[in-house]
């Protein structure tokens, strides 16, 4: 009996020491592995799943550079987390999974990761990933950095608005004389005077522009220190512009939008002086990129919509903004493609055009970012309003810049308000004031997106050269002519409001035209009181 309960004994002791060195030494390679990627950057694995319990420390781990995965998925009920592995690669998989029944799947999967998959909404913690091409193009894995952030952002202000929205805008051009090489407290000073100067006007709105030519006028993550600091982009800013204004305009009841050229970019010579830290400089310097994200035209670059990297970059900009400051709106203008020669994205078009005409793609991608950048301003803060300020030409909105304005003004998820910029006169020969407002409304008719008329106060007093043999001389010969245009404006049942461009127009007038304003602004106060 002594010697059975010691064989017994030696048994428990052996299944014991049995579950011990399976639980921890033969399970152990697998949390090591995952442990040597993610601390060792480690660039290829023969396998990196193959317990479903490893998930989340693979995708953590695959956040290193992995240039090659020999089997992704060894467990086709794993299949599911094929995405999530792939979105945060930048390599190549020779197999994804061991079941070749759902191969297809898997496939799709990584595909949709490029599809589907964000850049992080805010900057609250970023790490780059190093860029690398990839060499096998049937399975989609993101090929450029994204930033990798802790939470998802969001903002609790409640926003600023009104019905009737009577804005003006504040653009680059005013910084070069109240912040260009200015202290903080002389901006500070400047911005409330130009900001009791609209009140007093019974405007209620600024469009306060925080990036022209993808700089920022705040500290940004993604984006270089605005030109109009110093005169140099990418020069460190000693404050911050926007809080800045936004505090100025709250303190006088003020509704702040941030203005935002979405597209456009600086010169070449500007992109070459930037820091290598900003995605936009690493698209430059890449030969994948340069042409493609990234294109020349005019003298100038441009961030090209067609890839969905470049979207989320614009997105993740717009969020920086909307999830980290009180502002009442983000607005992006009218520059979106700036030509219309097949030259522009040629390789993008050819790739990805799927049989659409030229045209109809380039319509698709803008759309495409329209939208994202509507969801990205509503995930960060539900209150804030979302606006676009386009042409008033429709045609040219559809035939020049690719512009669906009728989709933005007609169907959800796009807009809270358009902004058309009217800047004609009443005799226009070919786009008189009255019948593209008309136009606009009818448009309109049946949306919850509000109308806001923009005006061209900068008009006043000079020659409108293309308003044809009638019109040239109206706004010199009319001392009343904004306030005809705001009263036709208030005539159409879906009128939102107005919108001055811009501030030194009515403010800081050219000496030869500075009487005139002064009659215009006086006349115009009664439909504003």
């Amino acid at each position: 009996m002594k010697y059975r309960v010691r064989l017994g004994m030696i048994a428990m002791l052996l299944i014991v020491c049995g579950l011990f060195f399976w639980q921890f030494v033969l399970k152990q390679p697998t949390a090591s592995y995952d442990g040597i990627l993610l601390f060792n950057g480690a660039d290829t694995a023969e396998t990196i799943i193959e317990n479903g319990e490893k998930i989340p420390t693979v995708i953590n781990c695959a956040q290193k550079n992995l240039t090659s995965v020999k089997t992704i998925v060894g467990n086709a009920d794993l299949v599911k987390h094929t995405k999530d592995v792939v979105k945060c690669m930048e390599g190549s998989i020779e197999t994804a999974t061991a079941d070749k029944e759902v191969m297809k799947e898997v496939i799709k999967n990584a595909e949709a990761a490029k599809e589907q998959e964000p850049l992080p909404q805010a900057p609250v913690k970023k790490v780059i990933i190093e860029e690398q091409v990839l060499e096998e193009p049937n399975i989609a894995i993101p090929e450029t950095p994204v930033a990798v952030v802790d939470e998802t952002p969001s903002n609790s202000y409640q926003a600023l608005n009104y019905g009737e929205q009577r804005g003006f805008w504040i653009t680059y051009l005013e910084y070069g004389s109240i912040l260009k090489n200015r202290s903080q407290s002389s901006f500070k000073a400047s911005v409330e005077q130009y900001f009791d100067n609209i009140a007093s006007l019974g405007f209620n709105t600024v469009y306060v522009q925080v990036r022209a030519f993808g700089d920022a006028y705040y500290p940004s993550n993604y984006y270089p220190s605005g030109e109009q600091f110093n005169g140099t982009i990418g020069t460190e800013n000693h404050f911050d512009a926007l809080q800045i204004m936004i505090d100025c305009a709250h303190a006088r009841n003020l509704s702040v939008h941030a203005w935002v050229n979405p597209m456009r970019l600086m010169t070449t010579a500007q992109l070459e002086n930037l820091n290598d830290t900003y995605l936009i400089k690493q698209w430059y310097n890449s030969s994948t990129h340069r042409g493609t994200y990234l294109v020349e035209s005019g003298g100038r670059w441009y961030l090209n919509p067609a890839y969905n990297e470049v979207t989320e970059l614009i997105a993740a900009g717009i969020t920086e903004i909307a999830a980290n400051y009180a502002v009442d709106g983000i607005q992006i203008d009218d520059y979106f493609y700036p030509t219309t020669s097949t030259d522009f994205d040629s390789s993008a078009y050819s790739a990805m055009g799927q049989g659409m005409s030229l045209s109809s793609w380039r319509i698709s991608n803008v759309n495409h970012m329209v939208r994202r950048l509507y969801e990205a301003v509503h995930s960060a803060n539900s209150s804030i309003e979302f606006g676009i300020s386009p042409q008033a030409s429709v045609e040219n909105n559809y035939q020049q810049l690719y512009a669906d304005v009728n989709r933005w003004c007609t169907e959800s998820g796009y807009c809270d308000y358009i902004l058309p910029q009217v800047y004609f006169g009443f005799a226009n020969a070919s786009m008189p004031y009255a019948e593209v407002v008309s136009r606009w409304s009818s448009m309109l008719q049946g949306s919850s997106v509000k109308l806001v008329i923009g005006l061209a106060p900068y008009k006043i007093g000079t020659i409108d050269s293309y308003a044809g043999s009638g019109g040239q001389e109206e706004w010199v010969n009319s001392s009343d002519m904004l306030l005809r245009q705001i009263s036709t404006a208030k005539s159409f049942s879906n009128y939102g409001g107005v919108a001055m461009f811009r501030y030194d127009s009515l403010f800081r007038p050219a000496e030869g035209v500075a009487e005139q304003v002064r009659v215009e602004i006086n006349n115009m106060r009664s439909v504003l009181q």
